[in-house]
């Protein structure tokens, strides 16, 4: 999956495999920053677990029957046409021996809050930084393994930078858990987000047969309209009574019916029949059976006082869930019902019409016909109950707000989402009073640069934790500063920490971009300064950060600091560091931007060019150094 903060406000999840949108998620203000962010594995074994976790871990959904996907034909815009996806998002189980590993999009707005998304549907929203600062927009941020610490970079109305330090509590103390709840949550919006596509597609072959119907029924009641102004459910009574088609039924068997016109209305209609029966029969139904067990066992954590309670979860939004799931599915098995019974008096009504055109027409009798006797009660059933008043019709026309007695299938659905949203929201505010913002400290007072690349770190060393943040200002573009702080301790009652600060320079270059790999180095992108005088080209640098605090570092307490932390003067005597690794690129590739990604077995980095129509991908392991000679070793697209 890919997360795509836009300016609208809206964070849209992408399916990589066919670009498609999975998931949107709307923010109250255009997306400042964005990161996902994975818990580390190992970070899973220090939660807390209750004696009955093992109990927990029983997934009986995976004794359920894999739900099936959806006809392309009938829903050519739903994700779950493709078996891929539908396995992902909704067959596959997320229960295991082992605690799920948690992973959180986290992303800042323009209104003085971020935004938490676990597994990308179970949603902390609005959290609002503290009032020591107004207005603030965060610009980046950075996480810890276990997603217990967090940093962010953020900008206030003077254009100062403060780093703001964030506690996350609620991991630890809601142990496994919190990936049950979330992981649950995920689940369901999937199968909502299903149960809509099947609705949207039984509707869509209603109105192909619907559709066929009315193709040759309107041309009746058009001719009925110009002459006499006569009903067409009369004018069929009549001549099913008498016998004999009236003038104007025979105009319109003369004029508009065929065997063939006949024939492909027989069909189509058929075919949709149970095509409805189908997707109600073994889409439907099964995806609420499943969204209901999966919501049962919620409700069944929020009845365990020792362990709902703090979780914020409530039963009865649960059962309310849970019986909203129920109707549905009342009203699909009320659906088939209907529908086999307009079905067996639709089949004489045809086959009625198909005499009526033999006999017009002088026409033989076909061997599909037969000398099957015509149900003439049927006929008359058909004519008048289902003729000019559909049974699709109660299932899918007034969208009524939700009553108890609502058949609307699309006001159901609609009124499922609401009622899940309301449930686990109420657990989703009983996080937020497990979040402790640190105190700010400033970072950088009144920015005028136009380009600030800063790349920022939360790592764990020795029972402590550290916030790394390289920066390098476009006043100043040979230098990089490389800042470390203490963060342990109580953020509530932190109001100093001690930092390092070190750093160094550049000759005849100037950095363009800089990313921390992983715990121990730091990759920068470089520009030749003036390439009239020399001859160098971009390239792409990694060095071990810790080392510059080695041979020379400034030492501070953030107390005795009146100005910030950026205004500290360190040693910059490194002149052109000793990179660990140094790739240089080609005249035709000029590289921009920078990203990496440094977990383990994912250990790969891109480049864009200049052009923003090209990026390389390169791996991260690759320990010998390259030139522009070994450009075809990596992955090139345009």
């Amino acid at each position: 999956m890919l997360a795509l903060g836009c300016s609208d406000g809206m964070l849209r999840v992408c399916d990589v495999n066919n670009g498609r949108v999975v998931h949107q998620i709307a923010a109250a203000s255009p997306v400042s920053c964005l990161d996902w962010v994975s818990e580390d594995k190992s970070a899973t074994q220090s939660r807390n677990s209750a004696l009955f976790d093992n109990i927990l871990n029983i997934d009986i959904t995976a004794s359920l029957p894999k739900l099936s996907p959806l006809p392309t034909a009938s829903a050519p815009d739903s994700i779950f046409t493709s078996k891929v996806v539908l396995d992902s998002m909704i067959n596959s189980s997320f229960m295991s021996e082992e605690p799920s590993t948690i992973d959180m999009l986290v992303n800042g707005s323009g209104d003085n809050g971020i935004y938490f998304n676990i597994f990308g549907h179970f949603s902390i929203e609005n959290i609002q930084f503290p009032s020591l600062l107004e207005k603030l927009t965060s610009t980046s941020h950075a996480s810890s393994a276990d997603l217990s610490l967090h940093a962010f970079i953020v900008e206030n109305q003077d254009h100062s930078l403060f780093i703001l330090p964030l506690r996350i509590h609620f991991i630890r103390r809601f142990g496994n858990d919190l990936a049950h709840i979330s992981s649950t949550s995920t689940k369901i919006q999937a199968l909502l987000i299903y149960i809509a596509d099947v609705i949207g597609a039984v509707s869509a072959e209603w109105k192909t047969m619907e559709s066929s119907q009315f193709k040759s029924m309107n041309s009746l009641e058009d001719i009925l309209g110009a002459e006499n102004g006569s009903d067409i459910v009369l004018c069929l009574l009549e001549t099913l009574i008498l016998g004999v088609p009236n003038d104007p039924l025979k105009k319109w068997i003369n004029n508009h019916l065929s065997d063939r016109v006949i024939r492909a209305w027989r069909k189509a209609s058929s075919a949709a029949y149970e095509n409805i029966r189908r997707l109600l029969l073994e889409n439907l139904i099964p995806a609420c059976e499943r969204a209901v067990v999966l919501i049962t066992r919620v409700r069944g954590l929020a009845r365990w006082r020792e362990r709902g309670v703090h979780l914020g979860l409530n039963p009865d939004s649960f059962t309310a869930v849970i019986d909203a799931l129920t109707l549905i599915m009342g009203k699909a098995h009320r659906l088939i019902w209907d529908l086999n019974k307009e079905y067996d008096h639709f089949k004489p009504f045809v086959q009625w019409i198909k005499f009526i055109l033999d006999d017009v027409a002088n026409h033989d009798s076909t061997a599909e016909d037969g000398d099957t006797a015509i149900e003439t009660t049927k006929v008359a059933t058909f004519i008048t109950n289902y003729l000019q008043h559909p049974t699709m019709a109660n299932y899918f026309t007034n969208d009524e707000p939700f009553r108890e007695n609502s058949t609307n299938l699309n006001s159901l659905v609609g009124n499922i989402k609401k009622l899940c949203e309301k449930a686990f929201r109420e657990s989703s505010d009983a996080m937020k009073n497990h979040l402790v913002f640190g105190s700010p400290l400033k970072l950088i007072e009144n920015s005028t640069a136009k380009r600030l690349h800063m790349s920022v770190r939360v790592i764990h060393r020795e029972g402590k934790s550290y916030l790394y943040t390289a920066i390098s200002s476009e006043l100043n573009p040979k230098v990089v500063t490389v800042l470390c702080l203490d963060i342990s301790g109580n953020f509530s009652e932190q109001t100093s920490c001690m930092a390092r600060v070190a750093g160094f320079t550049i000759a005849n270059e100037s950095v363009e971009s800089l990313e921390f790999i992983d715990d121990e180095k730091l990759m920068v992108l470089l520009h030749p300064r003036d390439t009239a005088i020399t001859k160098s080209k971009a390239k792409l640098v990694s060095l071990e950060f810790e080392k510059l605090f080695a041979e020379g570092a400034v030492t501070i307490d953030s107390r005795k600091l009146t100005g910030p932390l950026c205004s500290v003067q360190c040693s910059t005597d490194v002149q052109e560091p000793i990179w660990d690794q140094c790739r240089t690129f080609a005249d035709d590739f000029i590289p921009v931007g920078l990203a990496v990604n440094g977990c383990k077995g994912r250990r790969v980095g891109a480049v864009i060019a200049d052009d923003h129509q090209r990026f390389l991908v390169f791996d991260l392991d690759d320990d010998e150094a390259a030139d522009e000679d070994e450009l075809d070793d990596d992955t090139m697209i345009e």
